[in-house]
């Protein structure tokens, strides 16, 4: 039964009907409306889809799960339909009746509903409902309020005793930001929401509809649910990615001389290209009566973002982890201070310029994320102080390096380890499951030096030619690479040495390796707790991810070297007859590398060449030419000129073809008019193209070799090559 305005205020004017008689009359329900919620919770209501499902959904971890996902039809309907624009009511009577309930738009319908404690939905009857579907509203002082671009803002009154009970009164028919949800401040009377396009948040006067620009809040896209917190926090999430982001309109902000209103991402939450949102503004975002064994925090000081209030690392502990050790406790909120839950085995004793291994004990499969405030600025933002990324975790104790940067700075400081099932999670916000600790540190300086080779950041490009001991082309472009190295010394002792590179290029048909050995020192020394070996590849399952390789190092040999490869071409993707060697079939730069050898028996640093010795062997099993009967394999080398060969060169080979070697002169791999078959130009140089002779590249060359390096020194600039004889 429905009535008009007139028939309304006439009943309303007798005793013949009691308000409890028009509320249930103007109720069109598919059945008795269940209980309303008993409780204002803490908890975000999320709904999504056609039909519609409910979801839960804790702000501060991002967990959710589905709370309905049938919220039944409604009168003379055979489907449910979407429920959009909802808000919740946290109302109770003077009698103390308690109505909360949560208020929406049927889109699907196009009818206004009522939600129960059920999330079971009933049709309103409302009175002057304007055309079209509505998928923004919210609920404010027992009034629900709905908009629409290019038609307005609206409201009706829920109390049904009122006179004007679920009648819709105009606000204003202007309407201009694009909405898909708004929500009430808990304490200004004031409606927030984003404009979608623009990322612009606007107030909105709910006397007079009036928006105002507040400013822009840097993010973008379809926010389709919009939630408020006791705090005057505003949340909104993205439909694209469910992404959930937090907007400060606390008092203290809203009333700052320069307010900042940036999104800051708080969480993860379901995606959806339907979405809207309702929650209890009142509530904490923590019910302190379940909460504070569910959520986990850090301890570290807050600058570092610890507490819930500036959006602090934190998880929902679950059953079965993963944890950083034992079960943690849970906190209603961080409680800075203390030394976290001491899953660590070392938190002490971290050397500039050094390498620290750090023991981690881990509960469960998950990801591991890491940071260290190196310059002790209070923060964890700064450039390079992420010290661990996705880094792949079990249930055991890993034995994890933390190299300490030179520009750390000597004093107490912080890290922070947090480990989850969720990958790229940031220093700050939620996590559905896992742990964070933050443990404090002492960082110090022994007097570490760094030598770099060319430079911090140039090369030097290493070029080989793999016909050794013939002379063959000459083009000196078989195996191409930019190297550059860094020596680690204290005290006149070799720390460490580390190497990088990346490949240019293979102008071979035969295949070749690629190592590199440190003169001087046997492969013993090196501390295999703390070396480490990646290759970064632009293709593959992972492009541009660095992937450990573990462990290089030349098991066959005293000597100390590293097996970059066994076989360059394995290092590339190319449907090129060679890889960077001609113009017309170019490929971008495939493959780096890093290699980083500490040593736990220091050496001596004044006998070590900061170049070190990188050379090419054969591939063991491939043909490498008619010279060779058959195949050489690793006792085939080729070394910049006058270095020696390794323990495992088979020394037969010199002398032989082209190649004048002489071992008692210290004469090594050149011909009779000295030139190499390998080099190592000072810059980022450019390698003569397939089958072209290197002199012809760069006529210079020659004169300066001869000339035993005293003359035409810039043989290898720009200036000095023959432009279309080298790969560009």
């Amino acid at each position: 039964m429905a009535f008009c305005k007139t028939d309304f205020q006439s009943l309303a004017s007798t005793s013949l009907v009691s308000g409890s008689f028009l509320a249930a009359s103007l109720l069109v329900s598919s059945a008795a409306i269940a209980a309303p919620f008993e409780t204002c919770p803490s908890k975000a209501f999320l709904f999504q889809k056609n039909p519609a499902i409910v979801y839960g959904v804790n702000l501060v971890s991002g967990t959710n799960d589905i709370l309905q996902d049938d919220v039944g039809n409604l009168v003379g309907e055979t489907d449910q339909g979407n429920v959009n624009g909802v808000g919740f009511d946290d109302h109770t009577d003077l009698d103390g009746t308690n109505q909360r309930y949560i208020y929406g738009f049927n889109t699907t319908k196009r009818k206004f509903v009522k939600v129960d404690s059920d999330f079971k939905q009933s049709a309103l009857n409302v009175a002057g409902q304007p055309d079209g579907n509505f998928f923004v509203g919210d609920v404010y002082q027992h009034h629900y309020y709905f908009y629409r671009k290019g038609s307005g803002l609206y409201k009706f009154n829920l109390d049904a005793t009122a006179e004007n009970f679920l009648e819709v009164q105009t606000i204003t028919t202007t309407a201009s930001v694009n909405l898909t949800d708004f929500a009430f401040h808990p304490d200004n009377d004031k409606l927030y929401g984003v404009d979608n396009n623009s990322g612009v948040l606007f107030e909105f006067n709910i006397e007079n509809g009036t928006a105002t620009s507040l400013g822009n809040t840097g993010e973008t896209g379809t926010f389709g649910a919009g939630y408020f917190d006791v705090n005057g926090f505003y949340y909104v999430s993205r439909n694209q990615d469910g992404q959930i982001y937090r907007i400060d309109l606390s008092d203290s902000n809203l009333t700052s001389v320069s307010p900042d209103y940036s999104a800051v991402k708080f969480a993860d939450g379901p995606k959806s290209n339907q979405n809207d949102g309702a929650r209890c503004a009142s509530a904490p975002l923590i019910d302190e009566s379940e909460g504070a064994s569910t959520i986990d925090f850090g301890n570290a000081p807050d600058s570092y973002n610890t507490s819930l209030n500036a959006n602090g690392a934190r998880h929902e502990i679950i059953d079965g982890g993963p944890y950083l050790g034992d079960v943690p406790d849970g906190e209603a909120d961080a409680e800075m201070g203390g030394d976290g839950d001491a899953a660590l085995g070392q938190v002490t004793g971290f050397v500039i310029g050094l390498d620290n291994i750090l023991m981690v004990d881990v509960s469960g499969a998950g990801y591991l994320q890491g940071w260290a405030d190196w310059n002790r600025d209070g923060d964890f933002s700064d450039a390079g102080e992420q010290i661990f990324e996705n880094y792949p975790v079990t249930s055991d104790t890993d034995k994890l390096v933390i190299r300490v940067p030179i520009g750390a700075v000597s004093g107490s400081s912080w890290i922070r380890l947090r480990v989850g099932s969720q990958q790229d999670i940031d220093y700050f916000g939620g996590a559905t499951d896992g742990e964070v600790e933050d443990h404090a540190i002492e960082i110090s300086d022994l007097g570490v030096e760094y030598s770099y080779y060319p430079s911090a950041s140039g090369w030097v490009t290493l070029a080989y030619e793999d016909l050794w001991p013939v002379e063959g082309d000459y083009d000196m472009n078989d195996v191409v690479f930019n190297y550059r190295t860094v020596t680690v010394t204290r005290e006149d002792k070799l720390q460490r040495v580390d190497a990088y590179g990346r490949l240019l290029a293979i102008g071979a048909s035969y295949h070749n390796g690629f190592a590199i050995r440190i003169p001087n020192v046997q492969a013993s020394a090196v501390d295999m707790d703390k070396m480490r070996f990646r290759h970064t590849l632009s293709y593959g399952t992972n492009p541009d991810k660095p992937i450990d390789q573990g462990n290089p190092i030349e098991q066959e040999s005293n000597e100390l070297i590293a097996i970059i490869s066994s076989d360059v071409w394995d290092l590339v993707e190319t449907d090129c007859t060679y890889y960077r060697t001609d113009n017309s079939c170019s490929d971008d730069i495939q493959f780096e590398f890093e290699l980083s050898l500490p040593f736990s028996e220091l050496q001596s640093a004044t006998a070590i060449s900061t170049l070190y010795d990188p050379f090419i062997f054969a591939t063991p099993g491939r043909y490498h030419g008619s010279y060779f009967s058959t195949p050489p394999g690793r006792q085939w080398e080729a070394h910049l000129p006058d270095v020696a060969n390794t323990e495992r060169a088979d020394i037969s080979f010199f002398a032989g073809g082209d190649d004048t070697s002489d071992a008692v002169t210290g004469r090594y791999y050149r011909n009779s008019d000295n030139l190499p078959w390998a080099m190592e130009i000072g810059t980022d140089w450019k390698h003569p193209k397939t089958g072209v002779d290197l002199l012809k590249a760069y006529p210079e060359f020659k004169q300066h070799i001869l000339s035993n390096k005293t003359e035409n020194t810039g043989w290898y600039l720009p200036a000095n090559r023959i432009a279309d004889k080298v790969f560009e």
